[in-house]
């Protein structure tokens, strides 16, 4: 007996076929979108942690700057894309954090300008604000607006970044209170004076004090009242102010010893 091998063998037919190659098609296109969306979620998350990384990283530096600077040296109430900071280190003096085209620079003295924030983010907008309060009491508010161009189909993110920083206006000191420059700036001025100053040693007003003065200057010394003068205490105890007249006579008076 002749073993037929075309009667024992049984392919696909066509209509098999076709229903093998849907459910494949299906599955795969199912795999791919799921693919697609695990991707799409990694590049947004990574895009996320990238924003957040670069601006919590400007807060905290624009913050510790403040704190640890002399002076905000920046006109009250009106907004600027430069924030400029006094500092007690002339190496550091002044400190300047400020936005050049995309990117914000942090630039500390007469070193180079470092960067902040860094490409892929873009920053779109920074803004810096000073307020100032009675007693010199100073907070700094700040702006950024930036955005991120994710890689692949991740599309581009925006972020803003609102954040407000004070810097306190009493201090104690442990060493000399020194200017950068020579004869540039003062203490005070003609509507915000100091009430009274305490000094254990001499005062030297242009010129270096001296031990046998507790003052020294090199210029005259005005009194724009003709009733006050100087005061000076006799041998005995007894003190008086030495005053002028017209015709420029010399007055004594006694008064209570300060």
């Amino acid at each position: 007996m002749r073993y037929n091998k075309s009667m024992n063998q049984k392919g696909f037919s066509l209509v098999e076929l076709l229903v093998y190659i849907a459910i494949f098609a299906g599955s795969a296109a199912f795999l791919i979108s799921i693919f697609v969306v695990f991707t799409r979620i990694h590049v947004r998350q990574g895009s996320l942690n990238e924003i957040n990384s670069q601006m919590s990283f400007v807060n905290d530096t624009i913050g510790q700057l403040v704190r640890a600077s002399s002076q905000v040296d920046m006109e009250s109430g009106t907004a600027t894309s430069t924030l400029t900071l006094r500092m007690a280190s002339s190496a550091l003096d002044p400190t300047l954090v400020y936005l050049e085209g995309d990117t914000i620079y942090l630039k500390e003295g007469a070193t180079a300008p470092l960067t902040l924030t860094t490409a892929p983010l873009a920053v779109d907008g920074f803004s810096v604000t000073k307020y100032e309060g009675d007693g010199g009491y100073a907070f700094v508010r700040f702006d950024v607006a930036v955005h991120y161009a994710a890689q692949g189909e991740g599309g581009t993110f925006y972020r803003t970044l609102q954040s407000a920083v004070s810097r306190a206006s009493a201090a104690t000191f442990d060493s000399s209170v020194l200017p950068n420059t020579t004869g540039s700036y003062d203490i005070g001025n003609a509507t915000k004076q100091w009430q009274n100053g305490y000094f254990s040693g001499g005062i030297g007003i242009g010129t270096s004090p001296v031990a046998a003065a507790g003052l020294k200057t090199t210029k005259d010394i005005s009194f724009s009242n003709s009733s006050a003068g100087a005061i000076f205490t006799s041998p005995g105890g007894t003190c008086y102010r030495l005053t002028i007249g017209n015709g420029g006579v010399l007055a004594t008076s006694s008064v209570a010893c300060p």
